[in-house]
């Protein structure tokens, strides 16, 4: 890939990601004048945003929304009790 393409490229992913944000955590949740209100981020650096949902809207969303977290949170948990299956069968080797 030339430097030109790389640059384009890097440009590209940038205006994507100025797009697009990851919510890892709350710090802050609350609703007003039929709004909801999620603080995330750092505030501590100043990277804290803002997200504003209309509550009417999100409300036709919830069956979708609820629907995958809990399958993707089963995913999880399944992918972690097999952690723990796996590590109790190696733990078994030492039994003494």
């Amino acid at each position: 890939m030339t430097q030109k393409e790389q640059i384009k490229n890097l440009k590209e992913r940038l205006e994507s990601a100025k797009k697009n944000h990851y919510l890892h955590h709350a710090n802050n949740v609350w609703v007003g004048d039929g709004e909801l209100h999620i603080h995330h981020g750092d505030w501590e650096s100043g990277n804290e945003k803002h997200l504003v949902i209309n509550v009417d809207e999100f409300f036709k969303d919830l069956p979708f929304i609820i629907r995958q977290v809990v399958k993707e949170n089963q995913k999880m948990q399944d992918y972690y009790m097999g952690n723990i299956l796996d590590e109790l069968k190696e733990l078994k080797k030492y039994k003494r």
